[in-house]
This record gives C-alpha cells, sequence and structure tokens, in this order.
C-alpha cells in the first residue's frame, strides 16, 4: 500500500471523527457534511485502489 494512501485513511479517519463529535454535540449540519465527504472520500480512495 502506498504511503501516500496511509495518509489519505488517516485523513478520512480524522474528518469521521470530526464528523461524529459535530453530531453528537447537536451540529447536525457540519457534522452531516463531514461525514458525508469522509463517505465519498473513502469511496474515491477505495475505487482508485483496485
Amino acid at each position: 500500500m502506498p504511503f501516500s494512501v496511509i495518509w489519505q485513511l488517516a485523513g478520512v479517519v480524522a474528518l469521521s471523527a470530526l464528523g461524529t463529535m459535530l453530531v453528537a454535540v447537536g451540529a447536525l449540519g457540519s457534522g452531516g457534511l463531514c461525514l458525508a465527504g469522509a463517505a465519498w472520500w473513502f469511496w474515491r480512495l477505495y475505487r482508485t485502489d483496485d
């Protein structure tokens, strides 16, 4: 696995954690956007790893 993929995966995890924390405190709009962005980024990362 290339080193850049590891960095991107760490970014996806961090964005997911931020989104989850925002949703937990009631910031549903910002948290939902972070989670949607993390899901899209993970999907793109997964698709290019084939």
